[in-house]
């Protein structure tokens, strides 16, 4: 338990950092003014290289199969009108130097003007009904089942917000005075200015999400999903999303020369192409002993196909066979392939995937437990995790461990780590 000196300062120097020392002065002495949940983590990683990878010396300059480890200080709740989730992080790994570094994930306001609710600033714009697969979160564009993944960063946006008793709507400015984020810019598709509209609609046992966005990037995009409870064992849940255009970054075409394959900056390339589809179906039965049951089934036609990942591992192939050739210096060889080691960087490897879940709760909330198999079914690759939980009032332990396998021309049987295993202990105040 820190002492009440130790956490003002944390929130002075926290305060200072987002909006500067005179203000953070003023906050930091109106109590009253100030709801703020702490949060201590430590998290380790343990990451196992495919020692048979294709990608072979070019691993070295990627950090795959790199074991690593961090502390987080997490502060979250209300500054005055100010909502915040900022997070100071310590973190070191294998073959480089330790980093500290301060992260505002969330600073916005919530305010009133002419009878009508806004929201300004930086704010976490994730959602969707879907756990493996979201369709619809084309803002966030979360990457879903990582390991002990840190907290999301949010994005700059100005929100109309209306909410009632059983429906909502938000009309959304994201990142505005950015550029227009053009189908092959080489910035993140979540960095794009765009204007979207969300609802949400309850009817009965089910809720109703839609959702219509305009960017540059991807023209119209729009979606539907909802989730129902039509019994208290079972819940059901789906989303669809049409873009009017895609893109996705791809290998080098079948026969590229030797100097376009050594050509790290071309490693992969960034393919577009016009309307694409995502859907997502799924289901959890819950017992009353707290065993439950999920499965989940999705096409993401922004995915890479079982083509494309075959290709990624021809391309490492020949680029392999050039070693020791006069000219070709074994640094281009590894630069190249750690370059297109970048594809598995993308936020779902499973074109047409599956998810099936089985976990367990204490009825007490204390002791948990789930494994997670999921398959990519475009490609027969495929990853199972297995993972543990303890909770007390103030703190939680959680463990796991993750193995990938599948063809080796397959998205998860050429990922260059083999396993992976974390370690995450929390304590809040």
């Amino acid at each position: 338990m820190k002492s009440p000196c130790l956490q003002r300062r944390l929130l002075g120097l926290l305060l200072a950092a987002l909006m500067g020392p005179a203000v953070a002065q003023d906050l930091a002495m109106n109590a009253p003014a100030i709801d703020i949940a702490w949060t201590t983590r430590a998290v380790a990683e343990a990451r196992s290289q495919r020692d048979d990878s294709v990608f072979g010396a070019g691993l070295a300059l990627t950090g795959f199969g790199r074991d690593r480890a961090r502390i987080e200080q997490e502060a979250r709740g209300r500054l005055g009108p100010v909502n915040l989730l900022a997070t100071v992080t310590a973190s070191g790994q294998e073959g480089a130097k330790p980093e500290t570094k301060f992260v505002a994930h969330e600073t916005y306001v919530d305010f009133s003007l002419g009878g009508e609710r806004f929201s300004l600033g930086r704010k976490v714009l994730s959602g969707d009904v879907g756990y493996a697969f979201r369709p619809l979160d084309v803002l966030q564009r979360e990457s879903r089942l990582q390991l002990a993944p840190p907290p999301l960063t949010g994005i700059p946006m100005i929100a109309w917000d209306n909410f009632g008793a059983d429906s909502a709507w938000s009309l959304i400015l994201a990142n505005p005075g950015h550029g227009p984020g053009n189908a092959g810019s080489t910035a993140a598709a979540r960095d794009d200015s765009s204007l979207a509209l969300r609802v949400f609609r309850r009817v009965a046992s089910a809720d109703f999400h839609g959702i219509t966005r305009a960017s540059a990037r991807h023209g119209l995009e729009l979606g539907a999903g909802f989730a129902a409870v039509p019994n208290d064992a079972v819940e059901l849940h789906g989303s669809l999303l049409l873009q009017q255009r895609g893109e996705r970054r791809v290998p080098l075409a079948a026969g590229a020369t030797a100097a376009q394959l050594l050509n790290a900056g071309r490693a992969l390339q960034v393919e577009s192409h016009g309307r694409v589809g995502k859907a997502l179906l799924g289901a959890t039965w819950t017992a009353e002993s707290g065993l439950s049951a999920m499965g989940e089934l999705w096409w993401d036609g922004g995915a890479n196909s079982a083509d494309e990942w075959r290709r990624l591992r021809t391309n490492a192939v020949a680029r392999n066979a050039l070693r020791g050739l006069p000219g070709v210096p074994d640094l281009a060889i590894a630069g190249a392939n750690a370059a297109s080691t970048r594809l598995f960087e993308q936020g779902n490897l499973a074109r047409r995937g599956l998810l099936a879940r089985l976990a367990w709760t204490e009825p007490a909330g204390k002791w948990s437990a789930a494994a997670d198999w999921m398959a990519s079914l475009d490609d027969g690759s495929r990853n199972l995790t297995l993972s543990a939980g303890y909770a007390a009032d103030t703190w939680r332990l959680d463990a796991g461990l993750r193995a990938y396998g599948g063809k080796v021309d397959s998205a998860f049987g050429m990922l260059p780590e083999r396993r992976a295993a974390f370690v995450t202990l929390s304590a809040s105040y």
